[in-house]
């Protein structure tokens, strides 16, 4: 075996396996078989029963035949990849060696691993009772309290543990008492940690050690039944709050003790034919097999945090598993944040060391963890499918755990996140354009490097598009591949010419959000692809979001864009299209430019009073101190027919006007109208108040 469960057995409890081993061997019926197994070491698996009995473990027929085809399908699995380790290869895979049985017996797959008892001295079992006591207490400060701040001797005691899961495990037990129990699990277990004593062989990793009671017991606690049951998400009352962050909510147990969505839910165990068109209504889940409270089984998910980490691949497994079957939303979020506390590691260790080995150190059997490539698709397809969940908090977790999780420029992640920009959640939007802009901006020396270039090439006078291009060339150069971030871009355009109008007007939309973010102003490929969606796109929603990322996304002037928002603003049939155009003139134009006053000195003969009050303020901030032409189209709406165009004039004027001269000649022009709440407005706008009597 590849996990060295044994060592984490006491002494007292390896001798008595091994003692039960070697007289289950010497009490075999066949004198041959007899003698092959204390010369071999190993057994027919027909004898795993009778072994597990004559050493006091006391489980289910059922339980012995999983443990035993676990077994068998692991040593099989040895077998193939290192037989070199293997005791008694030769015999073949259908034979139960000390190392398998051990395995499964402390595998907390199973139950067996909390039967296993050791005997106490009468002051371990004293603390023991002590503190399960106060965790059994009517009082939720005494549970808290022992949850929070449990005793040194406590810690660590897999005995404790087992304690504590016996208690766990009894419905009779109050709801809040079997939360505060299996938090205490995870507070009390032993952390994982590298085998003593104990050297990895090239290209293995070290042996980890977990405490298998506490994993066990938690683990019990999610077990599903194996059966499809249906939620009805039209019974599923689950809105989301305007305000809604896009930070994770950190009180999930209060959550769902507080919370009124499930409480109506309705579900089903099958689709009758007659209501097959319904099944878009209805999403797959898995009921519980154990534990019926949605508020202790998120407990046991959060209690994961203190005794699994990131190479527990059976935790791995069984969060993945939550995040999609259990039917509870707050057990979901809380596996998708445990699993987003570890995927720092998990994208830390990386391809070459975690994956590319010969013998995988973890000892699970089934499929798909057998291979690097499996594992990851596997991993993206579970967030995929969680992405769809029917809670906006799961998809918005499951957004952010992507974001940790995935290595820059993982294409694969980037397509799953940009979908999310049409989600009908407002944070899960705001998440995937987070995602997508820490994607794109980088992360540690990566962004530092192209950061530094960038600066220096603009420095040097290179126009920002170009030196973007260059920086990211130069740091793609050095790490032998593509540039991670121009990976996001190469997304997002592609999806800017779906041929679903939703998919290219929220991917229109996140660019110029994603790129200003990201301080990656000004690439070519994105502001081109801005540029065709407003020229081409026949849907006006879709060219006015590229608009608005245009002035996002944009380099203040630079021709190209520029050209396209002049025609914008001044050919485009749609009014608010062409105020959006006007806006982003606003932004983008150099002050003074003479091609850009021009352009919205024209507007202001546009028939929508909305375009030309735009245009006005336009000019404000693209005009240069004391300019004519500015100065002589401004005086000119001051007759505007609309009062908002009138009052945006004579605030331009004000800006536009020189200092010194600016209160006398502003009051000049504006005197004797007899728009009483014109007058108060202008008075604002002045250095000095205008004292005329309204």
């Amino acid at each position: 075996m590849t996990d060295g469960a044994s060592a984490s057995l006491p002494f007292e409890q390896l001798s008595k396996f091994k003692n039960g081993f070697e007289r289950e061997a010497m009490l075999a019926n066949d004198k041959l078989l007899r003698r092959d197994a204390v010369k071999k070491g190993s057994l027919p698996p027909d004898r795993l029963g009778i072994l597990i009995a004559a050493v006091g473990v006391k489980i289910s027929p059922e339980e012995v035949e999983e443990i035993k085809l676990a077994v068998i399908a692991e040593r099989e699995h040895a077998l193939s990849v290192a037989p070199e380790t293997v005791p008694d290869a030769e015999s073949g895979p259908e034979r139960i060696t000390f190392e398998g049985f051990c395995w499964g017996l402390t595998h907390p797959d199973f139950r067996a691993t909390l039967e296993i008892e050791e005997t106490l001295t009468r002051f371990r079992h004293e603390g023991i009772q002590e503190y399960t006591r106060r965790l059994l207490n009517t009082d939720p400060r005494v549970r808290a309290a022992a949850v929070k701040d449990p005793p040194g001797i406590i810690v660590g005691d897999k005995q404790a543990v087992r304690s504590l899961a016996r208690e766990l495990h009894k419905p009779t037990h109050s709801e809040d008492m079997r939360v505060d129990l299996a938090l205490a699990i995870g507070a009390i277990a032993e952390k994982p940690r590298e085998a003593s004593g104990e050297h990895a062989k090239e290209g293995q990793r070290q042996v980890k050690i977990y405490d298998s009671k506490a994993l066990g017991a938690l683990r019990h606690t999610l077990k599903l039944q194996p059966t499809t049951i249906y939620m009805d998400t039209r019974t599923f009352n689950n809105r989301e709050p305007v305000d809604a962050p896009v930070e994770v909510e950190n009180d999930l147990i209060d959550i769902c003790r507080t919370s009124e969505s499930m409480r109506n839910v309705k579900f089903q165990e099958s689709i009758p034919p007659e209501r097959e068109s319904e099944r878009a209504f209805l999403h797959e889940f898995r009921r519980p097999a154990v534990e019926q409270s949605d508020m202790v089984r998120t407990a046991a998910v959060l209690g994961f945090a203190g005794c699994a980490d990131n190479d527990s691949e059976v935790v791995l497994k069984l969060l993945l598993h939550t995040a999609i079957y259990d039917p509870g939303w707050t057990v979901r979020c809380a596996a998708l944040d445990v699993l987003r506390s570890w995927s720092d590691d998990i994208r830390k260790e990386g391809p070459t060391h975690r994956w590319g080995m010969k013998s995988r150190w973890w000892p699970e059997l089934w499929s798909p963890w057998r291979s690097r490539d499996d594992s990851l698709e596997n991993f993206w397809g579970v967030m995929s499918r969680v992405r769809h969940d029917p809670a906006w908090q799961v998809r918005k977790r499951a957004i952010l755990t992507m974001a940790q999780a995935a290595n820059l420029g993982n294409e694969r992640v980037l397509e799953i996140v940009a979908a999310a920009l049409e989600d009908g959640s407002s944070a899960t939007r705001q998440a995937a354009r987070k995602t997508l802009a820490l994607a794109l901006f980088g992360r540690g020396s990566y962004v530092s490097e192209r950061k530094h270039q960038l600066l220096t090439h603009v420095q040097q006078g290179i126009p920002h598009w170009e030196a973007a291009e260059i920086a990211s060339e130069i740091t793609a150069g050095r790490k032998g591949g593509v540039d991670a971030d121009l990976v996001v871009i190469e997304v997002l355009v592609k999806r800017c010419f779906n041929s679903s109008p939703t998919t290219r007007r929220a991917a229109a939309a996140a660019m110029g959000d994603v790129m200003q973010r990201a301080q990656f102003r000004g690439d070519t490929r994105a502001m081109q692809a801005l540029l065709d969606v407003v020229r081409n796109d026949p849907e006006v929603l879709v060219q006015r979001a590229a608009v608005q990322s245009m002035w996002k996304a944009g380099i203040q002037g630079e021709e190209r864009t520029l050209e396209t928002l002049f025609w914008a603003a001044t050919a485009h049939p749609e009014p608010q299209l062409r105020k959006g155009a006007v806006e982003a003139i606003e932004r983008l134009t150099v002050p003074g430019d003479k091609a850009g006053i021009e352009c919205l000195s024209a507007c202001l003969e546009d028939a929508y009073a909305e375009v030309r009050e735009a245009a006005v303020r336009a000019l404000e901030r693209a005009s240069l101190e004391g300019g004519e032409e500015a100065t002589a189209a401004a005086e000119g709406m001051l007759q505007d027919s609309s009062w908002f165009v009138r009052r945006a004039a004579a605030r331009a004027l004000t800006m536009i006007e020189p200092e010194g001269e600016r209160q006398a000649s502003v009051a000049a022009k504006v005197f004797g109208r007899e728009d009483k709440l014109w007058y108060a407005e202008v008075q604002g706008y002045l250095t000095k108040p205008l004292f005329y009597p309204i």
